[in-house]
């Protein structure tokens, strides 16, 4: 008699992908509840799919329209794998770190899930991996509303996180009151290293030479006080924990598009932003 072999499912348990409907914890449960050997493996972005001596390898996610059952199927492109290749694959897979998926570690993700569908109005603590997730996903939410402007600007100088960490401002030049708004989030970018570090929102309408700011000046640049009169509160949205590895030229953004020091960007530009910072936050 042949022995039959287990089934073996390696994933990612990623909040974001259930509460986005890309992952079914539902299917999960009917996976580990059936004998299913499912495992979490973390960043996995690989798909591929091995049963006996047969293999596939391409882009096709398991999922109906990524097999194509479904009515209307995705356009994938799979390579199948010979032998040699299957048995490469296999030991590859089952050689990368991974631990097991029982029906608690299911029951923490679908609260994971939950949770990001909260509003969060500002940031108030330092982040861990988990709370950087839920706190970009609660900030793209809120970036869809339809209501929203979004900007870069630039900053002299190096980054300055801790600056950003509460209720804070930004200084615009003289040719005219910027276009900020009370409710749009603003990228924060380091001009000496192109570093894009933080997100913020705008709390109110710009203020010409406000007293603050005056004094301010007297300080620390008193030509700024003539030179950028225009002044924007923040309050903070995302703002990691320390510096990563988040580049102006990743955003889309020129050196040449920032001669005003700020820009506007796209609802796609700033998407892609806020979830680099995130999964740059969780490595």
């Amino acid at each position: 008699m042949q022995r039959r072999q287990p089934f073996v499912l390696l994933t990612a348990l990623d909040p974001s992908a259930v509460a986005n409907g890309y992952l079914s914890v539902q299917g999960l449960r009917r996976l580990v509840s059936s004998g299913v050997f499912v495992r979490h493996v973390d960043r996995l972005h690989a798909k591929c799919f091995i049963v006996g001596p047969n293999g596939a390898l391409g882009s096709a996610n398991l999922t109906g329209s990524g097999l194509g059952s479904s009515v209307s199927p995705n356009k994938e492109l799979c390579v199948v794998l010979n032998s040699e290749q299957v048995e490469s694959a296999r030991r590859l897979m089952l050689d990368w770190p991974s631990r097991p998926i029982d029906a608690i570690a299911l029951d923490v993700l679908e609260e994971a899930a939950a949770r990001l569908g909260k509003q969060h109005k500002s940031q108030h603590d330092t982040l861990d991996a988990d709370s950087a997730l839920q706190l970009a996903e609660s900030l793209l939410a809120d970036a869809r509303d339809g209501e929203r402007g979004f900007w870069l600007k630039l900053e002299y100088g190096q980054p300055a996180l801790d600056s950003w960490r509460a209720e804070s401002w930004f200084a615009s030049p003289k040719k005219g009151k910027p276009g900020f708004r009370a409710g749009d989030f603003v990228f924060i970018c380091a001009k000496d290293t192109k570093d894009c570090y933080a997100v913020v929102e705008v709390k109110g309408e710009s203020e010409f030479q406000a007293p603050f700011y005056e004094s301010w000046t007297e300080s620390h640049d008193p030509e700024a006080f003539s030179r950028w009169p225009w002044t924007t509160s923040t309050i903070p949205r995302f703002v990691p924990n320390r510096l990563l590895e988040l580049k102006l030229s990743e955003l889309g953004v020129s050196g040449q598009a920032l001669q005003n020091g700020h820009v506007r960007l796209r609802l796609d530009q700033f998407t892609a932003g806020v979830r680099a910072l995130a999964r740059l936050s969780t490595d």
